[in-house]
């Protein structure tokens, strides 16, 4: 396969064969959510089987955004662009209106079942995050394809399976680039960086994973094979059983192909059969550019059946169903439909088994939120673990982006978590990589993974987060999954439709409600501002048990942002701005994980008073205000309407002088979810607005806040 295959499968064959024989799912497929959890220890170690079903190129806003609860279209609190427009308002020339917003590609009237993309590459992804601003979608030709998005009548059965399972809505890929960095963190831990501390690799290099004709060896590669340890070769050695499923032309995603102990192979060897054979006998005929699926399918299936299903499957499907944008996903949902019903027609499998479902990369599709990175500069902000390994430093080439940068994280993903632990339709928002899938099977099999760089580890979760092993086996409510039988009449009336544009009139994108049941996940945030001398500080504080990017942005565009990774219990005092933004009028806003938000906005030469967010023992929300102010100041308070307090007025007066003032806000009522906004009478410069999650440990629900784009 030569490289400018790998970016784009031009003309791909229009689908299917029609007689194509993948087992069907029922059109109300109620087993999944009827089969009880083996539940031993109550625990992760109740978990024999992990399947992991990595797809192609797709942004999370691009599948998910209109799907309820998440923090899509509909996120309350979205980044302000360089000039004040919001997230959702991509500068371009395309339009008349100067910007191109998220706009619905509907596969019912138009030919958006294959729509490119465009540039995936790590120089392409880096100037659309412009150092985080965020404000470069635009910059490219293809950009009315960047922004288009689907809704559940699109993909059916990914939106009933994350209502019925658990969706992740901070799952980044893990790199800000293409398909072979990330499937490289995903089967290493890394992609040369990390802890192997070499020159990572940071593009595809036209590599093709199909044998020759006569399948007698290997094509020769495009550059010599990687000899870092794959996470695999770890697990033969630990004695845990493993296996990769995969078809024939599928892009060369089963990455083990590049690395030096799998290439070349003896084919009797372990290695080979497990990581290297196909799951067909005979390899399709040359022309044939297509793959029903049938034979993969049929393959896992036959292993599900006889109760041999490896602790450990990856699988790897054909390039034509792996849901890469010159590919219809309807085809990839058929796909992952059949492999779901052979684990639920035998529930004795499926009750010990977690399927997840991830894709590499977001194909250079628009997501409206910035990844988490780390500063590699000390202008850039702080980190207090290491960030080694996670560094691309280009010198002084000649490309579009010179100098140093960040790795990842990666634009966001979709990842839905399917097994008997996960079910009840969850979102969980604990920020993700593809490493913290092989952080799973680390903390399930106990066979650690060392590239993993300490940044990495420090900032994206295990994905145990996602599951409830101690009480897997409520009364849940059955949800029918719809069939896919249907996928090839989808696929051909698209095909048939007028070609994808931008709406002449450009309107906000509609996310679904109500909110959903959310996982606890492990946060604990703080940023409190004071203001000293005429400069300002902002005090962070993560005590929580994971670490968290904490990114600070200028409101009055004259420097920034900034990046702060703060590990578990740690504390850091940031003023980075006070040297660029000189002693005087400040806004600047904070965010963090899982709708974490401070804005911070006044006049460094007036007095003010100090705030300071904590909780108490109750998990009430607890508002400190020192004064040592001249005179007697009022501060005017007012919670969100879309959080019910449970008692006490959401609109306060506070009068505050020399002394200390404490507010406490019961947040019972909106699922411990807040957003206060703070004014001082007399002061218009002065304005705060503070807003977030306060953590119980147990499970809750997603933000109310959650509702129409702000556009």
């Amino acid at each position: 396969m030569t490289a400018n295959r790998r970016g784009f499968l031009r003309g791909a064959a229009g689908g299917l064969a029609a007689g194509a024989a993948i087992n069907m799912l029922p059109p109300a497929l109620r087993k999944a959510m009827a089969i009880p959890a083996r539940s031993l220890a109550g625990s992760i170690m109740d978990v024999e089987h992990v399947v992991i079903f990595m797809q192609e190129n797709r942004s999370f806003d691009h599948y998910f955004g209109t799907f309820n609860g998440v923090r899509g279209f509909g996120d309350p609190r979205p980044q302000r662009l360089p000039g004040g427009a919001s997230v959702w308002r991509q500068p371009s020339r395309q339009h008349p209106d100067g910007f191109v917003a998220p706009f619905y590609a509907d596969s019912r009237t138009t030919n958006a079942y294959t729509v490119d993309g465009s540039d995936q590459s790590h120089q392409g992804n880096i100037t659309i995050v412009n150092g985080g601003r965020y404000d470069r979608w635009g910059h490219s030709g293809e950009l009315h394809k960047r922004m288009a998005y689907y809704k559940g009548s699109d993909l059916p059965f990914y939106h009933a399976l994350a209502s019925a399972f658990t969706i992740c809505d901070a799952y980044h890929c893990s790199t800000l680039t293409q398909t072979y960095p990330n499937r490289l963190h995903l089967w290493t831990g890394c992609n040369g960086g990390g802890k192997v501390g070499g020159d990572p690799e940071m593009s595809n290099y036209g590599e093709d994973e199909t044998p020759s004709a006569d399948m007698a060896e290997d094509r020769p590669m495009a550059r010599d094979p990687h000899d870092w340890k794959t996470y695999a070769e770890r697990l033969q050695e630990a004695g845990i059983s493993w296996k990769v499923y995969q078809e024939y032309d599928n892009f060369g995603d089963n990455i083990l192909s590049v690395f030096k102990n799998f290439r070349p192979c003896d084919k009797g060897s372990p290695l080979y059969e497990r990581g290297r054979s196909w799951v067909s006998e005979h390899r399709p005929d040359p022309d044939r550019k297509r793959s029903d699926g049938e034979q993969l399918v049929a393959a896992f299936r036959a292993d599900v059946a006889a109760d041999a299903l490896p602790q450990v499957s990856w699988i790897v499907t054909a390039a034509d169903l792996s849901e890469h944008p010159s590919a219809e996903p309807a085809k990839g949902e058929h796909v992952c439909a059949g492999l779901i019903e052979a684990l639920v027609d035998h529930p004795e499998v499926f009750a010990k088994t977690v399927f997840i479902v991830n894709y590499d990369e977001a194909g250079g599709f628009y997501d409206h939120m910035p990844p988490p990175m780390p500063p590699l500069r000390p202008e850039e902000g702080h980190s207090t673990v290491s960030t080694a390994g996670e560094a691309k430093d280009y010198g002084d080439a000649k490309v579009a982006n010179p100098g140093v940068h960040p790795l990842g994280l990666g634009v966001r993903v979709p990842a839905i978590v399917v097994s008997p632990w996960s079910r009840g339709g969850y979102v969980c928002s604990e920020v993700f990589d593809h490493t913290s899938t092989l952080r799973f099977l680390e903390k399930r099999f106990g066979v650690r993974e060392d590239n993993i760089s300490d940044w990495r580890r420090a900032v994206c979760g295990d994905l145990t987060s996602a599951f409830d092993f101690a009480e897997p086996n409520r009364d849940w409510a059955s949800l029918a999954l719809p069939a896919t039988a249907d996928y090839m009449a989808r696929v051909r009336r698209s095909k048939a439709a007028p070609s994808l544009r931008i709406p002449e009139v450009q309107s906000p994108a509609a996310q679904d409600g109500p909110s959903r049941p959310a996982r606890p996940v492990p946060y604990a945030l703080g940023a409190d501002v004071r203001v000293e001398g005429g400069a300002v500080w902002i005090d962070l504080a993560n005590a929580g048990t994971a670490g968290a990017v904490f990114q600070v942005f200028d409101n009055t565009d004259r420097a920034g942002p900034w990046r702060f990774t703060l590990g578990p219990k740690a504390r850091y005092a940031a003023g980075h701005w006070n040297e660029a933004m000189g002693r005087g009028v400040y806004d600047l806003t904070v965010t963090g994980p899982n709708g974490f938000h401070r804005r911070f906005a006044g006049d460094a030469r007036r007095p003010q008073p100090r705030l300071t967010v904590t909780t108490d023992a109750e998990r009430r929300l607890v508002l400190s205000i020192r004064g040592a102010l001249p005179r007697r100041v009022v501060l005017h308070i007012e919670m969100g309407d879309a959080y019910p307090l449970v008692e006490g007025e959401a609109r306060r007066r506070v009068s505050v002088g020399s002394g200390e003032t404490r507010e406490v806000w019961d947040l019972r009522g909106g699922d411990h979810w807040y957003d206060l906004t703070v004014a001082l009478a007399g002061d218009p410069s002065y304005r705060l607005r503070l807003a977030g999650h306060i953590e119980t440990g147990r499970a809750s629900r997603t933000d109310p806040a959650i509702g129409p784009m702000r556009l």
